[in-house]
């Protein structure tokens, strides 16, 4: 169970990261400042469903 807290910790950090970046995206003008935001985004977006998968594939299988 340890393994799926650490999970959902990391979706958590994920989840608050995506939220910065998105009232930063939001506030900040057309710009090379924007696109590097926007590129960050698009990772940390990615990693979240990639964490969020993973802890959805653990709440399925049985413990060890």
């Amino acid at each position: 169970m340890a393994y799926i807290r650490e999970i959902a910790r990391s979706l958590y950090q994920l989840k608050n990261r995506l939220e910065e970046l998105e009232q930063a995206w939001k506030s900040e003008p057309p710009g090379e400042k924007r696109d590097q935001l926007e590129q960050e985004l698009r990772k940390i977006r990615l990693e979240y469903e990639k964490v969020k998968n993973i802890l959805e594939g653990a709440k399925e299988s049985p413990p060890p």
